[in-house]
């Protein structure tokens, strides 16, 4: 068995996709340049017009009607969703040409056919693309059921489904039409009457592939289609755009397809990389990591918007692309002790809101810096997952442990011979009965952020405290346990 997806008026459907504000005016394709410009395809609204017709022509039949030029990159879109719901019901797929795909059932469960098919039609329909789809015993047939089809065709009785359609279904040539027209053959059961013998003497080996073509005997091997090696998006705008709105929307449709594409292979994406191209040549790129992969079109999308909702560029933008990078889901048991996030996206999605009121340098998870200085953290982006705790390499910690106060503490101390003899503060005051040090650090001495300090752990009654001496004065920093 075949399967055959097609889509009609092909390069219009693409079009509309996206631009569906014109789906409520009357819209025709306008193929060619100059006076040999003709219309080729429209819609519903524009059906006074006939395709063929020359532009002043069509606008005579219909003087609303909006004129289009072919657009290749939402063809490519189209064409791409396309194939991605083809790979749904089989890897062996062909695209036989613009706006149709060939599959190849053999070896496919097809118990539940009409449900699967549906699918197919659902999930194009929902990215606004209309398709026909036909079953059939042959590639050729299944071509033929999807061209009648309404929106789907299945074949069973070959022999009758092919009798009634019309000799237009051979893509005869003119000479082809006009001879068979003089003979009175108007369907393919009216050719296949004839000997295939008679018809091979008249027309030669053209003859024998009309009369195979009108039995549905026709057959040409499946030139299955590579799978993508990379999930890319790029349009080249009609006009320079200067808001976000109309850029949302074209990206809004990348992320769908992008989405269904890296969704088809059982993975998601793990990093998108945006490029947007100026009217001045320039290029601004910039790559998103996700925190975990997803095939979910809003989740990629909310991380496109909340970048640009704060993103202002030195010119109009004039050209766009869009590259999901897909990765495995990676499997893992959690451990009884280890806590995740239950909704990665929506976390980030939240910190992203969140960093851009405070700013990116005010948000993240805390962690020690690289210096020497005490109490100095970083920010970096949190783990989606927290790792189990493991132990530090290195002696085992001893000694009394130290508790800092936060904020520290201010004392007055009296010094003798330059070392604390004793002190008076809101926590202790008394003398200083036993002294250790003193410890001195000190760094960026060559910034305006220098700083220096010396601490010292002494006694006072019967507590152990850490004495700290800084440039704003003398302080109590912690007390040990």
């Amino acid at each position: 068995m075949f399967a055959v997806l097609e889509l009609p008026d092909f390069s219009l459907q693409a079009w509309l996709r996206m631009r569906p504000a014109l789906r409520h005016e009357p819209v025709g394709l306008l193929q060619g340049t100059g006076r040999r410009a003709v219309i080729t395809q429209v819609n519903a609204l524009a059906q006074a017009v006939r395709p063929g017709s020359s532009a002043a022509q069509a606008l005579a039949d219909c003087p609303g009607l909006q004129l289009l030029p072919p657009s290749p990159d939402a063809e490519r879109e189209a064409a791409a969703l396309l194939l991605t719901a083809a790979w749904t019901l089989s890897p062996r797929v062909e695209p036989t040409t613009s706006g149709r795909c060939t599959i190849d059932l053999r070896g496919v469960n097809l118990t539940r056919v009409d449900s699967v098919l549906e699918n197919v039609r659902g999930g194009l329909a929902a990215h606004d693309l209309a398709v026909r789809i036909g079953v059939g015993p042959t590639a050729l047939i299944a071509r033929y059921a999807a061209h009648v089809a309404r929106p789907v065709k299945v074949v069973d009785d070959a022999r009758g489904f092919l009798a009634g359609l019309p000799v237009q279904m051979l893509e005869l040539t003119p000479e082809e039409e006009r001879l068979f027209s003089d003979l009175g053959l108007k369907t393919l059961g009216a050719i296949t009457q004839f000997p295939r013998a008679a018809v091979v003497s008249r027309w030669g080996n053209r003859g024998a592939e009309l009369w195979s073509r009108a039995a549905g005997e026709w057959h040409a091997p499946i030139q299955a289609a590579p799978f993508p090696v990379r999930h890319l998006a790029t349009m080249e705008l009609e006009d320079a755009v200067e808001t976000l709105e109309p850029l949302l929307f074209i990206l809004r449709r990348f992320c769908e397809r992008l989405a269904a594409e890296v969704g088809q292979f059982g993975g998601g994406a793990n990093r998108l990389a945006l490029g947007l191209t100026l009217v001045s040549e320039a290029v601004y790129r910039r790559d998103f990591e996700l925190p975990e992969p997803t095939a979910d079109a809003d989740v990629l999308f909310a991380v496109l918007a909340n970048h640009l909702s704060g993103l202002q560029t030195d010119a109009a933008i004039m050209g766009v692309s869009l590259e999901a990078v897909p990765a495995r889901r990676l499997e893992q048991q959690e451990g009884l002790f280890d806590t995740g996030l239950k909704d990665a996206p929506l976390f980030y999605t939240t910190l992203g809101r969140i960093a851009a009121v405070v700013g990116t340098d005010k948000v993240g998870t805390p962690r020690q810096g690289h210096r020497h200085r005490p109490d100095e953290v970083e920010l970096s982006s949190p783990p989606a997952m927290i790792p189990a705790r493991r132990r530090p390499a290195g002696p085992e910690p001893f000694g009394p442990l130290l508790w800092r106060l936060r904020p520290p503490v201010a004392a007055t101390v009296e010094l003798t011979a330059a070392q604390p003899t004793f002190l008076e503060s809101a926590l202790i005051t008394g003398a200083v009965t036993v002294l250790r040090r003193p410890f001195r650090a000190n760094g960026e001495w060559w910034s305006p952020t220098a700083w220096a300090r010396e601490e010292w752990d002494i006694k006072v009654g019967t507590g152990l405290y850490r004495l700290l001496h800084a440039p704003g004065g003398w302080f109590i920093e912690g007390l040990y346990d």
